[in-house]
């Protein structure tokens, strides 16, 4: 019996394994199955088996004895033989063997779903390893079947396949083995044509293709055959014969011109337009057949770009030549949108009518569904994949698209290409890099068509997306787009004056209708708040936006579509993909922020010709600012992205690669991470470098591979880990299902890439488990010896320094830290702020506490399980314990000793560098080799060391990472590290503004797009058909054309600003020119403002404050503003809260103090300011700040000139940190008055040098009259080193007047009173001194004449917050708040008790004036916010000069303000310097209209002025006296005994003097005395003829030593003002 017979017999009856070996093993033919286990790294034989047709095996690694078992042999068999066996075994020799390799033929005679139940792809399906015996049998059974499979073909099929395929050695052992016939290659295309009659184009060019192609035909004609078009050709095949699938496409895609029966049913649109949706015909548009001939451009396999209305069936266009492909050549159209919810609502829509081709993955996904999408794509059951631009970065969507027959992408919303479309992405750049990449991996011959659809395109959008194809892919797009306008809808605009009109105007807009209706919000909060109040109303409304639930939008969306409901209130994410034809209104009730927008949005109503429907708008002036702010909000600026590059810099500061988070990169640029939409930032951050070629992003892939398979066979693998105590039960079958998997592809490195379907993020999207499922698993099994170990994870330890101590202090200090915040979270919890627990932390010991630090181990506790945090916006928090206390530390002390244990154990394996060597290769290891050296060497630390589990060590590594002891990669980690980074360009360069273009353009012209639809609404008001042309214009005429006709002159200009033209002209149009041309610098990096006095300087920076906010780009949290006082701060808050409203509450205005104490992380305090300037400046520098806290864009420094070392160093060190920061920087260098403080204007001079800096100078006064400018002008030129070199120009038209007083006398309080009294003419009037002793007793000797004078001077010695009304005020604020922020019932009880229990105290308008400021200033009151204000505030803050007729003050205290009358005191110095010359010309130009000189100095004698007169009279020293008692002034320890006899005092009762002592006088008890040095001074007024008559309190404070114990209380001081009276008459004059 011959061979070939026995197989018959086989095939006819014989069906068990044991007949087929017994009958093939009698046969006289010689055959043999060989398989061989070759390693994946050294590539050697590992192992051989062999199973021969008399049923001998052989299984041994010796090749030569093989060569024996191998004697009398004519067909050597096996799977991959050809190609991988052979290779291995033979080399070039075959001893004349015939191969019959299974792999080749599989494709061939198994194509058809379902598939042969042994192969997997390209893969035998096996349940054991290491076991090549049992693969030669699985190879035989199927070699049994494909020879079964061949009998059954046609007598035909086999002719045309064995003469396809004759010359090709993978199929000749086997056409030899079935004893094949082979035809003549003359017939071979009429034999083809017969037998696929009606399954393909009766005019293809098969006799070409057979020539070229042949094997690939063969594969080819295959698939044709199959029955079910969800069959697929394997990817491997499509891999090693590219051309398969442009064969197949010529075949069944390309339609005939003559005509024929497979192409007239099968690639005719309107009959497929019948078969798939019922319809009979396409939609038109205006008569086009528009609908009609995209889609048949489509089926011709053309590119094309399709602007279709809204409503227009632009999802049909696509989605029927994709089904169309589906049926033909099996295949996959990738759908390319931004949508994902709408992807969703598309897939739903289909199955609805039946058609499950569709499938979308897309980031809302749970595991399992991803998994199911996942398999369908990969099975052939989808036509149609829905994926994000982001998902063409994941390396499994990578994998499925490769193995599947890719016909056409189309992209949806292609404006997103164009920088002038409404919603330019840089993530659609992308996509033409992935298109290009995957024909490269394919092997395309031609390149994919692409098909483009948006609603609404202007020319120039439309130009830029057929650019973009054409550069990238040399596609031309044929271009697909409707002239014809809607005529059932009529436009309407309504103006509104406030939002009740606006209201009223849309509830009656409302009641007039019958339809459903839909009404347009642009905020997701006022969708629920007008639905809401509609409600309320009487009118049934449901909210629909982006942000809802998916399950309420489907609730509210259903119910608006079956007319449950008949309004729906929404954002612009409704409507996309719902067609409702009956919606007869739309109203917007705030209007769009683009015409695209609005077209396409009004476009939903009157979907129903044959319904009349009318859009609303109702337009108030004020809308389109709400436009400008949203924008400013979520635009992304160059600033942003150089932010970006710096941190990606710092992350690769040590190599050139970096994998990390969005997150992470995030928090190092120095971003608030509580952002909602951060993640989407990042990656257009990083799209927009990588587009500009600064860095290469990869596939987002983990690392880590689950290889190295130890077990022999499943049934080992299931035992082992059900056996074993490191998986739950819950755990165990998942571990299953990933050893199966891998079990199940063990014959992958026979075919392509050994780690692809090991990898860990594929296995999660296969099987449907979460990445940290299957790494757990993984290492788990990795312990249990299932999986070898693999060194997946690397340790970079130079990342966090150079030596194991530096690693180990790092360890230590945040070990001090972590003990000490687990310690003080009690069993209920703990509200505190981020920095009131970094000021508790130092205080009690831990002073290398920082907030940076704080937050980094409250992130770490929280994802650890060690807390519960809550946190609201300012950043307060809500701790609590998820352990009792106990636990928790026990749990805290286990993982810092296996911390301990890992530093030295990672810096031991860490080899010597050598010199020239780089440091920056890690250190590879695994989780489980170190977890075993734990435990073998880790006991002489703590004897339970043994116990320790892998979860330990990983959460020991995860703290080490975190805290920056060192940086690791890989491992466990990719669940926290998505996103792989090559930085290409050097770290020196910088992100510039060539760079940004696109993006620049793009925001322009969002900008442009409001204004131009704003223009409408006005345009519509006053003529409709003119509106109505203007749109049409907008969208077919050139836009450059269109806005030279429409916006002429001025109005260009005025279209390029983020404001409306009104608020533009409120804001800066009274700004004088020079003004206006630092308001105008956007580019200086540096820009140092010599401003002098009265020229507008707090003026101009308010409005550089408002154009960087408004027209810069420059969002609150980058912009930082630094003064000297916290009057200067309160001051530009309110000037900023005015002009730009509330928006100005978000930005941080600060004293230099302030700001450094915040970054201290400590609660600010007057009395702790000596290095904290310093000590900032060098945590900054250190890099111990959280980036969050420096990252500004923007740095303006008000008095500049004030500047000591310390602030420079400040300054200095926040432009070193943030490259791109521009600084803003405004001062007098002739008004540095505080050189006795450090204050230095050179500094400004040294600002002056920074490279792009530039030099203004401010020389229009507004403030002072022609004469007191000369005076002051003349007077400042004899100071020296000045900056400034032009004169000051008074802008002011009065003449005003100088008046210069020459006394021989130095005391001058006399006749400078005098010539006050018979000048005063009502306003304001100051007198300036150079001494609070000067000060206060002319306050005497005015108020003695009748004239109301108010002192403003320092308080020396005490705080603010020392006084008695503040302190009541602080501590009922504090016995009422329980949480961050001080509700306004506390605040308002706290308000009412104290100003009742001080009702008649002469200080409390101090702490009322404070409160007043602080409500101004801040929209939230938060507990810190307000502790902050008041320790860092002092007294004269809060001094309150309205009313007064004369302000004294000393000339320091004056500084920044102007009064209309100005009386200068200047007694002769002891030294003139230019400090001194400074200190009068500050004085002189307080002046507005006069100014008054007494001096006893000759330095005036040859100034200008109206009047020089000289007195020759001596004065007296005043009759009345008042010395105002300081602490030195007063025994301070006489007070500790009194305390509550103190604090029932007020300030302003008079108290009795005698002796020294002060006496209550209700009670005549003794309750002060004065300090000795006081009585000494007292003794000498007592010589001159003084006494004192008259005593009062002028405050009562708190008071304690600074070297008091912790435990000691303060007392309660005393504060006097001592009136004397000259007793004795001096006869002077």
């Amino acid at each position: 019996m011959s061979f070939w017979n026995k197989i018959i017999d086989t095939i006819n009856g014989a069906d068990s394994r044991s007949a087929r070996s017994r009958e093939v093993s009698q046969d006289s033919s010689r055959y043999v199955f060989v398989d061989v286990e070759v390693g994946l790294k050294d590539k050697k034989i590992h192992d051989i088996g062999a199973l021969r047709w008399d049923g001998a095996t052989y299984h041994s690694a010796d090749k030569q004895k093989l060569k024996m078992f191998l004697k009398d042999v004519d067909f050597v068999c096996g799977h991959n033989i050809i190609h991988h066996d052979a290779k291995y075994l033979f080399g070039e020799g075959s001893d004349n063997w015939l191969f019959v390799d299974t792999l080749f033929l599989s494709p061939l005679l198994f194509p058809e779903r379902p598939y042969h139940h042994l192969l997997k792809d390209d893969k035998l399906v096996s349940e054991h390893l290491n076991n090549p015996v049992n693969d030669c049998d699985k190879a035989r059974d199927l070699l049994m079947d494909e020879v079964t499979r061949w009998k059954r073909l046609s007598t035909i099929s086999q002719l045309i396949f064995s003469t396809l395929l004759k010359d090709y050695d993978e199929f000749k052992g086997f056409l030899a083995f079935v004893n094949a016939k082979v035809g003549r290659k003359e017939s071979l295309a009429e034999l083809i044509r017969s037998e696929y009659a009606g399954k393909i184009c009766e005019h293809a060019d098969i006799e070409n293709i057979i020539n070229k192609y042949p094997c690939e035909l063969a594969y080819a004609l295959a698939l044709i055959n199959t029955t079910d078009h969800r069959s697929i050709t394997p990817a491997w095949v499509l891999n090693n014969y590219p051309n398969v699938e442009n064969l197949v496409g010529i075949l069944r895609h390309a339609k005939c011109r003559e005509g024929c029966i497979y192409c007239n049913k099968n690639l005719d649109v309107h009959v497929n337009l019948k078969r798939f949706f019922g319809f009979d015909k396409f939609r038109t548009y205006g008569g086009e057949p528009l609908q009609e001939n995209a889609a048949c451009a489509a089926v011709e396999h053309k590119s094309l770009l399709a602007i279709f209305p809204t409503g227009g069936g632009k999802s049909l266009t696509f989605q029927l030549p994709a089904l169309m492909e589906g049926r033909s050549v099996h295949g996959l159209t990738v759908v390319i949108s931004p949508l994902q919810s709408l992807m969703k609502d598309q897939v739903d829509n289909l199955a609805e009518r039946g058609i499950t081709d569709a499938v979308t993955i897309n980031g809302l996904l749970d595991p399992i569904s991803r998994s199911e999408a996942i398999q369908r794509v990969m099975n052939g059951d989808a036509s149609l994949l829905y994926i994000s631009p982001e998902m063409l970065r994941s390396k499994t969507i990578e994998k499925i698209l490769l193995a599947r027959h890719v016909v056409r992408i189309v992209v949806d919303e292609a404006h997103c290409f164009s920088s002038w479309g409404q919603d330019f992405r840089v993530d659609y750049q992308y996509i033409g890099k992935f298109i290009s990449q995957y024909q490269k991996s394919k092997q395309c011959r031609e390149t994919i068509p692409v098909s483009c659809f948006t609603a609404t395109a202007k020319q120039k959008v439309v130009q830029d997306i057929c650019d973009y194809f054409k550069q990238t892919l040399n596609l031309d797009l044929h271009i697909f787009a409707s002239k014809a306008v809607r005529t059932n809808l009529r436009y309407s605009v309504i103006h509104t004056d406030t939002d009740d009109d606006k209201y009223l105007k849309l509830r009656s807009l409302i009641a007039e209708s019958s339809c459903p209706a839909i009404v347009y919000v642009s905020r997701t909060k006022r969708t629920w708040q007008l639905a809401e109040k509609l409600t309320r109303d009487g009118f049934k409304a449901l909210p629909f936006n982006g942000k809802m639930d998916a399950d309420d939008k489907i609730v509210n969306q259903e119910a608006f579509m079956n007319d449950r409901v008949r309004i729906i209130v929404a954002t612009s994410a409704f409507g996309m993909g719902v067609d409702k034809k009956d919606v007869g209104l739309v109203i917007h009730y705030d209007i769009s922020d683009s015409l695209e927008n609005y077209v396409q949005e009004a476009g939903r109503a009157g979907r129903d010709p044959d319904l009349e429907a009318r859009c609303f708008v109702l337009y108030s002036d004020t809308d389109l600012d709400k436009h400008f702010i949203l924008l400013n909000q979520t635009k992304l600026s160059i600033s942003e992205i150089q932010q970006v590059w710096k941190a990606v810099k710092d992350l690769t500061r040590q190599r050139m690669h970096a994998c990390c988070s969005a997150l992470e990169i995030a928090r190092k640029a120095g971003w608030d991470d509580s952002v909602s939409d951060i993640e989407t930032r990042v990656r257009t951050a990083l799209g927009a470098l990588e587009q500009a070629g600064y860095l290469e992003r990869g596939n987002n892939v983990p690392r880590v591979y689950a290889t190295g398979i130890t077990v022999k066979n499943i049934d080992e693998a299931r035992k082992r880990i059900t056996e074993s105590l490191l998986f739950e039960n819950e755990e165990v079958e998942k571990a299953v299902r990933i050893i199966k998997s891998l079990i199940s592809h063990k014959y992958i490195a026979k075919a392509q890439n050994a780690e692809a379907e090991s990898r860990v993020d594929y296995l999660a999207d296969i099987l449907g488990l979460s990445k940290s499922e299957v790494v757990s698993s993984v290492e788990r099994m990795r312990q249990e010896g299932i999986l070898a170990d693999s060194k997946d994870i690397s340790a970079f330890l130079n990342d966090a320094g150079e030596s194991e101590n530096k690693s180990k202090r790092l360890l230590e200090r945040f070990m001090t830290l972590e003990r000490y915040i687990l310690g003080h979270i009690s069993d209920d919890s703990l509200r505190i702020s981020y920095k009131q627990l970094n000021d508790s932390a130092q205080k009690n010991g831990v002073e290398t506490a920082t907030e940076k630090d704080i937050r980094t181990l409250l992130y770490f506790l929280t994802v650890k399980g060690y807390t519960r945090k809550k946190e609201d916006v300012a950043h307060n928090i809500e701790l609590s314990c998820q352990m009792d206390v106990e636990s928790t530390l026990k749990r805290f002390e286990r993982r810092m000793d296996i911390c301990h244990f890992i530093t030295g154990w990672l810096y031991g394996l860490m080899s010597p560098v050598t010199e020239g060597e780089t440091k920056n290769n890690g250190i590879q290891f695994s989780v489980v080799e170190l977890l075993n050296d734990l435990k073998a060497n880790g006991n002489t630390l703590l004897d339970t060391m043994q116990d320790v589990r892998l979860e330990d060590v990983e959460e020991a590594l995860l703290y080490l990472s975190k805290i920056g002891a060192l940086k690791l990669e890989g491992g466990f980690l990719v669940l926290y590290n998505a996103m792989d980074i090559r930085r290409v360009k050097d770290s020196r360069l910088r992100y510039k503004q060539e760079d940004y273009r696109m993006l620049s353009e793009f925001y322009k012209q969002k900008i442009q797009q409001v204004h131009i639809v704003g223009e409408y609404a006005n345009l519509m008001v006053r003529d409709y058909n003119a509106a109505l042309q203007y749109v049409q214009d907008y969208f077919q005429m050139d836009y450059r054309r269109f806005v030279s006709k429409y916006f002429k002159g001025e109005r260009v200009r005025e279209i390029e600003r983020n404001v409306t033209p009104e608020k533009y002209r409120h804001i800066f149009g009274s700004l004088s020119e020079k003004q206006m041309e630092i308001i105008s610098d956007k580019e200086s990096r540096c820009i140092v403002v010599a401003a002098g006095p009265g020229s507008g300087k707090t003026r101009v920076l308010v409005h550089k404050l408002a154009s960087l906010l408004l027209l810069e780009d420059v969002k609150h949290e980058q912009l930082l503003m630094l003064t000297f006082s916290r009057v200067a701060a309160i001051e530009f808050k309110q000037r900023l809260l005015g002009l730009i409203g509330n928006a100005a509450h978000f930005v941080e205005i600060k004293t230099f103090h302030s700001y450094c104490f915040d970054l201290l992380g400590r609660i600010g305090n007057l009395e702790d300011v000596e290095d904290v300037v310093a000590r900032a400046a060098q945590m900054i520098n250190n890099r111990d700040v959280e980036p969050n806290r420096i990252a500004k864009t923007v740095l303006v420094i008000d008095e500049a000139q004030d500047m000591s070392k310390e602030e420079y160093a400040l300054v200095h060190a926040l432009m070193k940190s943030n490259e791109e920061m521009r600084v803003i920087a405004v001062g007098d260098d002739d008004q540095n008055i505080f050189e006795f403080r450090g204050s230095d204007s050179r500094y400004m001079t040294q600002m002056m040098k920074e490279s792009e800096a530039r030099f203004i100078e401010m020389t229009g006064n507004y403030r002072s009259s022609r004469h007191v400018v000369d005076f002051a002008n003349v007077f400042v030129n004899g100071i020296k080193g000045r900056m400034k070199s032009d004169a000051i120009i008074s802008m002011n038209h009065k003449e005003g007047f100088v008046g210069i007083r020459h006394h021989v006398s130095h005391i001058m309080y006399k006749p400078l009173v005098d010539d006050l009294l018979a000048n005063y003419g009502g306003g304001s009037t100051c007198v300036l001194t150079q001494t609070n002793e000067e000060a206060v007793i002319l306050v005497a000797l005015l108020r003695k004449h009748g004239l109301n004078s108010k002192l403003v001077q320092s308080m020396d010695g005490f705080r603010f917050w020392n006084m008695a009304e503040v302190r009541m005020f602080l501590k009922q604020i504090n016995s009422g708040v329980h949480t961050p922020i001080i509700s306004d019932d506390v605040w308002e009880k706290a308000k009412h008790k104290t100003f009742a229990m001080y009702a008649d105290s002469a200080s409390l308008h101090y702490l009322q004036r404070c409160i007043t400021l602080f409500e101004e200033t801040n929209k939230i009151k938060y507990h810190t916010d307000f502790k902050e204000f008041v320790f860092e505030s002092s007294v004269e803050d809060f001094c309150d000069l309205s009313g007064a007729d004369v302000v004294v003050s000393t000339i320091h205290k004056a500084k920044g303000r102007e009064f209309d009358d100005v009386y200068m005191l200047i007694t002769k110095p002891q030294h003139i310097h230019n400090e001194v010359l400074r200190r009068y010309y500050v004085g002189a130009t307080r002046a507005k209209e006069r100014l008054f000189i007494h001096t006893d100095d000759s330095l005036f004698d040859h100034m200008p002025a109206d009047e020089h007169r000289a007195y020759q009279q001596q004065y007296n020293m005043p009759d009345e006296i008042v010395l105002q008692l300081s602490l030195k002034d007063v025994n301070l320890g006489f007070f500790k005994s009194r305390k509550n006899e103190i604090l029932a005092l007020r300030a302003g009762q008079a108290l009795r003097f005698v002796n020294n002592y002060l006496y209550d006088c209700c009670t005549n008890i003794a309750i002060a005395q004065l300090s000795q040095k006081m009585q000494g001074e007292l003794r000498l007024w007592t010589d001159k003829g003084y006494s004192v008559i008259s005593a009062s309190i002028r405050f009562i404070v708190a008071w304690r030593p600074k070297d008091a114990p912790q435990e000691e209380k303060e007392s309660a001081v005393l504060l006097v003002d001592l009136t004397l009276k000259r007793v004795v008459s001096d006869k002077a004059n």
